[in-house]
């Protein structure tokens, strides 16, 4: 969840960039169409990950709180749907 929110502090800290840039552009008065457009996306994106954010905060528990039972499923067989046994690779030497 963390990096939702950083992500959407980035996008929010963008539209001001784009904010400031289309000032200076203005001022020496060149065209800002593409600026515009690019400080509403950023805008409209930063919007959008903060609300994703606040409803992954305020259904947080309901995620976290689930029970797996691991222990059925990995005891199953393969043919059954579970992961059967497992060995793990044997080391091989070093990889180049």
């Amino acid at each position: 969840m963390g990096a939702v929110v950083a992500a959407s502090q980035m996008f929010f800290l963008l539209f001001f960039i784009m904010l400031g840039y289309i000032d200076d552009r203005l001022a020496e008065g060149e065209s800002v169409h593409g600026e515009r457009f690019t400080s509403f996306v950023c805008l409209v994106q930063a919007l959008l990950l903060g609300a994703f954010a606040a409803t992954l905060a305020s259904h947080r528990s309901e995620i976290l709180d689930q029970k797996v039972p691991i222990g059925d499923y990995n005891e199953a067989t393969e043919e059954e749907g579970g992961v059967g046994s497992y060995e793990a690779p044997k080391n091989r030497g070093p990889v180049v």
